[in-house]
């Protein structure tokens, strides 16, 4: 799934994800026996389709957050020609260097616009260690403010705690849309709390975990055998687990007094229970 924020004040519109490409004949050869393991999928819309619905297209928005850059969420971003692009630590890596540990692990070197993306900095501390796949990385050597006063100028981009988080940059200053840190299930990956209501609180989770069976606590994440080892689809399973257990924390007590909405990106169960939220219509908790 995909996300559209649209902030009440400034206006900026922000896409969350952006999902498989239409045609899948788009994605480089090396991702192309996967993806004929996944079969059936379906494209269509794509987010620009979906965008279109609502009267906006991809000219419209001002920055594209990327949860991580596996092929079924990083979509086309060269149909977001005016967009910045925000990833998270060691993205530019990742995308270059690539990784051996799943079949899906297949990453385009060319795949982000270099001039208008922003590649966030992390803090780590004996609380918080760098992911196993990180080690080899000085992230904390890349500055967390980098980028990002041209998309929102004049605010204090520094990471500071929020919630059960460690890390959290207050997007706006105003304590409307936070981009947290959410190690573990890949390189950069990046989760979205934003308020929605007075009382309401979206946590978009990205693929932190892929069922809400996993994240309620009802059973455990999958390992399998693969080229003679055994992977999981997290890249550092026990920072998964981590990650995931502050996001549980979160649904379970909430987040400055309120409920807080937890969408995990491929739970097709809640994207049926709430046709009445895709846009043009959007999302409310209460």
């Amino acid at each position: 799934m995909s996300f559209l924020l649209q902030h009440p004040v400034t206006g900026t519109r922000i896409v969350f994800d952006l999902g498989m490409r239409k045609n899948l004949k788009d994605y480089p050869p090396d991702i192309q026996p996967h993806l004929k393991t996944r079969q059936p999928i379906h494209t269509e819309p794509d987010v620009s389709d979906s965008l279109r619905k609502g009267d906006l297209g991809p000219d419209d928005i001002d920055a594209v957050i990327l949860s991580h850059v596996h092929y079924d969420h990083v979509g086309n971003p060269k149909d977001f020609a005016r967009a910045k692009f925000i990833v998270g630590s060691g993205t530019r890596h990742l995308l270059e260097h690539g990784m051996k540990y799943h079949s899906a692990a297949k990453f385009e070197k060319d795949l982000l616009p270099g001039e208008r993306t922003v590649e966030l900095g992390t803090q780590r501390s004996k609380m918080n260690p760098l992911p196993s796949y990180n080690a080899e990385l000085a992230l904390s050597n890349i500055p967390p403010t980098q980028g990002l006063d041209a998309i929102i100028p004049d605010i204090n981009h520094e990471w500071r705690p929020v919630g059960p988080f460690p890390n959290a940059i207050d997007l706006f200053g105003d304590g409307l849309v936070y981009i947290v840190d959410s190690p573990g299930h890949l390189m950069g990956h990046l989760n979205v709390l934003t308020r929605v209501a007075e009382k309401g609180w979206v946590y978009l989770a990205g693929d932190a975990c892929h069922h809400a069976r996993i994240l309620d606590g009802l059973t455990d994440m999958a390992s399998w055998s693969e080229n003679g080892m055994t992977v999981c689809i997290h890249a550092d399973k026990e920072v998964a687990t981590d990650t995931l257990s502050r996001i549980r924390e979160l649904k379970t007590h909430g987040f400055e007094g309120s409920r807080v909405e937890v969408v995990l990106a491929h739970d097709a169960k809640w994207f049926w229970e709430h046709q009445d939220a895709i846009w043009p219509r959007t999302l409310t908790v209460t």
